[in-house]
């Protein structure tokens, strides 16, 4: 670059465009930070609701009857296994399987983003520089 083209800039900039960077990545932080503080009870409440509605489930589809049979008649068992797990498999309730590893999953994920933007978030004097 040639001398006449070089720009005029103010000293400070860079250290302004740093502190305007380090303002966002905080408001950031703290949106997701909310975000997990609201999630985070909502899911674990789920969490019991799911895991209860998924017993409930299990007693009803005869679940339990199937794979107790495993335990009192092992010989039998392994006689037919392929009907007694396609048995065991048709008895499972998987709308409750999977809402309950929804929440599960949701409860998991909002607990780390709460744990990486605690320290942008919350505590920024104490965050990298």
């Amino acid at each position: 670059m040639k001398e006449s083209e070089k720009l005029d800039v103010p000293q400070r900039l860079k250290a302004n465009i740093l502190l305007d960077i380090r303002k966002e990545e905080r408001r950031v932080a703290q949106r997701y930070l909310l975000w997990s503080l609201v999630v985070t009870p909502v899911s674990a409440v789920g969490i019991i609701f799911s895991i209860q509605s998924l017993i409930a489930q299990l007693h009803q589809s005869s679940f339990y009857s199937y794979f107790s049979l495993l335990f009192s008649d092992t010989d039998i068992v392994l006689a037919h296994s392929q009907e007694f797990a396609l048995s065991l498999l048709e008895s499972l309730p998987f709308m409750g399987i999977t809402v309950s590893l929804v929440a599960i999953v949701a409860l998991l994920v909002s607990i780390k983003v709460f744990a990486r933007n605690t320290r942008n978030g919350l505590f920024p004097l104490f965050s990298h520089s």
